[in-house]
């Protein structure tokens, strides 16, 4: 999470717009309060949701394996797919999504 909140910080004036979803099961009140709670201290500075789906739901329509998961989107709403297996380390992940992030971002 520190290099999303660092990424914000540095590119949100360029038009990054960064949202978390949390798959914490929303009927389970403790683990939403300690999400919560952990979002407010770190003073998370963008947008973050609660799925309110089931687990069956998903993994298959976001075609992932457990979090982290990201995905990217260029400025006409495209998917560029960015996932967790793909990468060796996850400093690789980090320096790839760097890259794809500068590359769309400087894209009209």
């Amino acid at each position: 999470m520190p290099h999303l909140v660092e990424m914000h910080k540095k590119l949100a004036s360029q038009g990054l717009a960064v949202i978390t979803l949390s798959l914490d099961p929303p009927g389970d009140k403790q683990m939403v309060q300690d999400a919560n709670a952990f979002l407010q201290k770190e003073n998370i500075p963008f947008r973050n949701l609660l799925l309110d789906e089931s687990e069956e739901f998903w993994p298959k329509k976001f075609e992932f394996t457990p979090p982290p998961c990201y995905y990217v989107f260029d400025r006409q709403g495209r998917w560029v797919r960015l996932r967790v297996q793909d990468f060796k380390t996850p400093e690789a992940l980090r320096e790839e999504l760097d890259k794809v992030i500068v590359r769309l971002l400087k894209e009209k």
